[in-house]
């Protein structure tokens, strides 16, 4: 049974730690620019981490629920190949939301 869902894990895995990245730069952001919380104005810069990274956890938990139907019931390299993707596309997008908008 483990060897059936090993890569499904690991991307699980991946896929948390990389929130965790998300949330990090929030925190480093509200100590940059003082905003305590639970406020969520402030600078520009720390507004747009912050809703890049309340963009990427909405859309998490249906991120992990797919990748594991799927994986259960189709094949675990697909899904875990396309997990990856997703993991891939969603640093991409943070990292581009978190620039202004002229940078874009």
């Amino acid at each position: 049974m483990r060897n059936e869902i090993d890569l499904l894990a690991a991307v699980t895995v991946l896929g948390v730690l990389e929130q965790a990245y998300f949330t990090l730069q929030v925190i480093y952001a509200r100590r940059k620019y003082k905003i305590s919380p639970p406020e969520t104005t402030g600078h520009p810069e720390f507004e747009r981490i912050f809703r890049a990274q309340v963009n990427c956890s909405e859309y998490f938990p249906i991120f992990i629920s797919l990748l594991w139907v799927a994986g259960i019931f189709f094949h675990q390299g697909v899904a875990a190949a396309c997990g990856m993707l997703y993991l891939y596309t969603r640093f991409r997008y943070f990292q581009g939301y978190v620039l202004a908008a002229q940078g874009r």
